[in-house]
């Protein structure tokens, strides 16, 4: 029996524990759970690199860790360092595709019959610790509908707590 372990976020937690992660090290992913059809995104992940070859492996054995075993990741090379076609993940390999088409911030996973296709946010590796929560917010908010793109660019725009006026 697989066990999924679940993170979420109190709101009385301090804001240091409302990071991307909380271990020095740890993979830097959130996920919606349970799965919500009606979201563009399943979660957010905030690689250390642009180094796929080297960032995927972790991604991929702490989503076997939460009960999702990908066999395919499909992702934008625009975003990405030169990544073989396959890579090995412990005891077996699984295959890399890049696609112009897909957007720059998706990284695509499938292979899993209980859960099919996750969709993932990429955070981008230089990213702020306040800007990446903010797109792991989002990213996990059952109400969004954006593209990765469009999200990430959307937390650039001015809000209300800016008096929402376009910076001149």
């Amino acid at each position: 029996m697989t066990t999924i372990r679940v993170t979420r976020r109190s709101p009385a937690a301090p804001e240091d524990a409302k990071a991307p992660t909380a271990r020095p090290g740890a993979v830097r992913l959130e996920l919606i759970d349970p799965v919500s059809a009606r979201t563009t995104l399943d979660g957010a992940w905030w690689p250390r690199s642009s180094d796929l070859t080297t960032e995927l492996g972790p991604l991929l054995e702490e989503l076997s860790r939460r009960g999702i075993r990908a066999t395919r990741v499909a992702f934008n090379p625009g975003s990405w360092a030169a990544a073989p076609r396959r890579l090995q993940v412990g005891d077996r390999t699984v295959r890399l595709g890049w696609f112009r088409h897909l957007d720059p911030q998706l990284l695509n996973l499938t292979g899993d019959p209980r859960r099919g296709r996750v969709d993932l946010l990429v955070v981008p590796p230089g990213t702020a610790k306040a800007d990446a929560r903010r797109a792991f917010a989002a990213a996990t908010d059952r109400g969004n509908s954006a593209e990765p793109t469009v999200l990430l660019h959307a937390l650039d725009a001015p809000g209300p707590a800016d008096g929402g006026q376009p910076a001149r």
